[in-house]
């Protein structure tokens, strides 16, 4: 609330206390409704500031000690103090004498301290809770975007291996691997900067890299894929976010010469969820290399599942008969 509309607020508030108290007055007793409604309206507005200000020195001076336990305090003596009030005015209907009368007003000026203090603690909190939450996603933001930083490097170096691979022993594929790579690095460089992407984008970004991995294998692989192509663009997903399993599932291709490598990807819409599914073929001797090997892309995964879809997804690994089995669900809308 800017300066100029605190002083409005402070006006109105006035006004409106006034304009009630000179109605009520008028009612009751109209030949001395004018002062009376004077009278208490400087005291409640008086009041107020009076506990805004002591609640500010306290902001200020880094003195304000659990808000939530002086807030609870400030409500217990309001509701007192009205009840007190009620009492005295009752008290004062025969006849009025100083003491009640001085004890009311006291009482009416402390209420409407209270009140002010209240008020203003209220706001402090919010505040708080506010600069809070701006604080964790400004955090949450920063993750982010270091995680997606380090996956494009984490996809070269990955990469570069396989094709060093290559060029020892099939150096004749390395031409139109290297024109794949280049689609590939120009979507996880330059166009998976977002937070967040067209699904569509990130499903020609996994047939892609498919495709290169098709290329690399050749006959070695046995493959099954099988994408839902009904994602408009109201489906948005993290980039680069389940290539990474698919990644996973290709490397165990790197552990042997000969062996087939099985490998079935599904993706596919329902309702409002998108279903990922990765399985592939795996060597018992080759467990350790994977667990030297794949643990941050999948950390990865993990945190930024954690930070964008808390409480919105189901992440399952499994491991059985020399299978590995990822199944992820995520809610998109």
């Amino acid at each position: 609330m800017t300066r100029n509309q605190q002083y409005f607020f402070w006006l109105a508030s006035t006004a409106v206390i006034f304009t009630s108290f000179r109605w009520l007055f008028g009612i009751a007793l109209p030949e001395i409704a004018l002062p009376f409604s004077v009278g208490i309206t400087i005291i409640l507005v008086s009041g107020a500031l009076t506990g805004r200000y002591f609640v500010k020195v306290a902001e200020k001076t880094d003195s304000l000690v659990a808000p939530g336990r002086l807030m609870v305090a400030l409500s217990l003596f309001i509701v007192i103090g009205f009840v007190l009030i009620a009492f005295l005015l009752n008290s004062m209907i025969g006849e009025t004498t100083l003491f009640p009368f001085a004890v009311t007003v006291l009482l009416l000026f402390l209420v409407a301290g209270a009140t002010g203090s209240l008020v203003t603690v209220t706001r402090f909190q919010n505040r708080l809770k506010l600069r809070s939450a701006e604080a964790a996603v400004a955090q949450s933001k920063s993750e982010l975007q270091l995680l997606q930083s380090q996956l494009s490097p984490h996809f070269l170096f990955n990469t570069l291996n396989n094709l060093y691979g290559l060029s020892l022993h099939k150096p004749e594929s390395l031409p139109p691997l290297l024109l794949k790579l280049s689609e590939l690095l120009r979507y996880s460089v330059y166009d998976a900067k977002d937070i967040f992407v067209p699904l569509q984008h990130e499903v020609d970004y996994i047939k892609n890299y498919i495709d290169f991995e098709k290329l690399r294998l050749g006959e070695r692989l046995n493959l099954k894929v099988v994408i839902d192509d009904r994602f408009d663009d109201n489906y948005k997903i993290p980039p680069l976010l389940l290539v990474v399993f698919i990644e996973n599932a290709f490397k165990h291709s790197r552990t042997t010469a000969d062996q087939m490598v099985t490998i079935d990807i599904s993706l596919s819409r329902k309702e409002n969820s998108i279903l990922f599914e990765v399985e592939n073929s795996y060597i018992e001797s080759s467990e350790q290399f994977q667990k030297k090997n794949s643990g941050f892309g999948l950390e990865s995964v993990k945190k930024r599942l954690g930070l964008l879809y808390a409480g919105k997804h189901d992440l399952h690994v499994s491991k059985k008969l020399n299978k590995y089995t990822v199944t992820l669900r995520i809610d998109c809308q």
